[in-house]
């Protein structure tokens, strides 16, 4: 089934990442669980890991309360 278009919008950036983070980052999507690609995948944990420094709070965004992020 395919998935649904995202209705976030993006932005594309670069990262540099360690070998050994990049043959990882192969073997997930070999897997196919966390997308197609390097880049995707990468994104992919780019962005959960940004979202966990707001669920914590160790990190408040400019007009969020702490503890209320999304």
């Amino acid at each position: 089934m395919p998935k649904g278009a995202n209705v976030v919008k993006s932005r594309t950036v670069r990262a540099t990442v360690s070998e050994q983070s990049e043959n990882l980052l192969r073997q997930l999507v070999l897997r196919g669980v966390y997308g197609r690609t390097v880049a995707e995948v990468a994104g992919r944990f780019i962005d959960q890991a940004l979202l966990a420094l707001l669920d914590k709070p160790l990190l408040v965004l400019p007009g969020e309360k702490k503890g209320k992020a999304k």
